[in-house]
């Protein structure tokens, strides 16, 4: 779980900026995020969602929050092939790298600027996923990717 290689502190800082902007753009000011809303109803018809695009195969069924990386990274796409993120100089003609899907995907659902904002004593995966309606495992690679423990309070003695 350590942070992708690839991408910058530049280039991250620059994802982490345009995922808190594109949630303002849709009016989202604390978690969960309505991913599965942003993603059927763009704000300024940012892109026109094609549902097919997912894959049912890709979500662990035992995970009751499984599908919402799935769907973040499905928006992430979107937002890359987008006019906004072109005129943002985020992107190419290519639209983003898989390492940027993935990190966008995970800043959308758990920005920055939010997980700064918890209590020290809320600053865990499993507290994460409760709040942020996340899989653990999508928690702990938030948490490496932004260099933080994520350690658990009792484990931490």
């Amino acid at each position: 779980m350590n942070p992708p290689k690839t991408l910058t502190e530049v280039r991250r800082a620059e994802l982490d900026a345009a995922a808190m902007e594109l949630l303002q753009l849709h009016g989202v000011e604390q978690p969960p995020v309505p991913i599965e809303n942003i993603l059927r109803q763009p704000a300024g018809d940012l892109w026109k969602p094609d549902l097919s695009d997912l894959s049912l195969q890709s979500f662990d069924l035992r995970e009751r929050y499984a599908a919402r990386p799935t769907i973040a990274r499905l928006v992430a796409r979107y937002v890359g092939g987008s006019d906004w993120a072109r005129q943002r100089g985020l992107v190419g003609d290519a639209g983003f790298m898989p390492d940027e899907v993935r990190y966008m995907a995970r800043a959308l659902l758990m920005p920055k600027a939010w997980i700064d904002a918890l209590p020290r004593s809320k600053r865990y995966p499993a507290s994460v996923r409760t709040s942020f309606h996340v899989p653990v495992s999508d928690a702990a690679e938030r948490f490496a990717e932004l260099y933080l423990p994520g350690v658990e309070p009792d484990s931490a003695k």
